[in-house]
This record gives structure tokens, C-alpha cells and sequence, in this order.
């Protein structure tokens, strides 16, 4: 069955995502620090971290412990995958500078990933594929 969708008024992405911070100032200053990404947007509780003119995270301060991650047969698993185009460059960068991240998993045509917590806990995929082209 194929819906018949209109060429307005869909969806044509994801615009940014939410996550939950312990510590609002503290985690914008990691993500900055980590990946390069501009603080803009500065409210009493919340911050939105953008790549150049693009939005990627808006970090909120969480009044209670809940992540981003779930969990499947008792392993975390993430709910956002960043997109890199060196990821053994990435990779090192993120250990010298004390990050947790998993080693890399090499999977043949699905590419290549690890995984990365921030400073409160939140699980993230990190992937690179050098044969898909993302539009930005």
C-alpha cells in the first residue's frame, strides 16, 4: 500500500535534537569544546548548540536523572547518530581528550561506528560511511 503524499507539508528532516543536561553551562562548554559546535540561544534552562548556521542539539537542564538512551535486553542504546567524515581522526581526538567512547566497529558495507557518552551519561553513535552522501 503506498500513501499518497503531497508534495507540501512534509517532513523533510530532523531540525535539531533535546537533550537532558545535569548541568546546562557545563555541557555546552563540553559539546563546544568536543565537537566544534556554537552556543546560541542562551535561556535561564536551556542553550541551542548549532554547526555553523545549523541547529544540532538544544540542551536542556533536567530536574531529574533521565538520559537519552534506552535499554534492549539490559545494554544501552543511543537515540541519535552523528555523521563524521574521519572517524579514526575523531576517534583518537575524543580519547586524548578523556571522552568515553567504545572502540571502532568495522562493518563492512554498513559502514563504520563507535559509540560516545557526553558528561551526563547520554549514549551517542557516531558513524561514517564513505559512500553516503548527507545534505546538511
Amino acid at each position: 500500500m503506498t500513501a499518497n503524499i503531497s508534495t507540501r507539508g512534509r517532513v523533510l528532516g530532523i531540525a535539531y535534537n533535546v537533550i537532558p543536561t545535569a548541568d546546562m553551562e557545563r555541557a555546552a562548554e563540553w559539546w563546544t569544546e568536543n565537537f566544534g559546535f556554537n552556543a546560541r540561544h542562551h535561556q535561564e534552562d536551556s542553550v541551542s548548540l548549532f554547526r555553523d548556521e545549523r541547529p544540532i542539539l538544544h540542551l536542556i537542564q533536567s530536574d531529574d536523572m533521565s538520559r537519552a538512551h534506552f535499554r534492549v535486553e539490559g545494554r544501552k542504546r543511543w537515540i541519535i547518530t552523528f555523521f563524521t567524515d574521519d572517524i579514526e581522526f575523531l576517534h583518537k581526538r575524543l580519547l586524548a581528550k578523556g571522552v568515553l567512547v567504545s572502540e571502532i566497529s568495522y562493518e563492512g558495507h554498513n559502514g563504520n561506528f563507535f559509540t560516545m557518552e557526553d558528561l551526563d551519561g547520554n549514549l551517542f553513535d557516531v558513524w561514517e560511511h564513505r559512500e553516503v552522501e548527507l545534505v546538511y
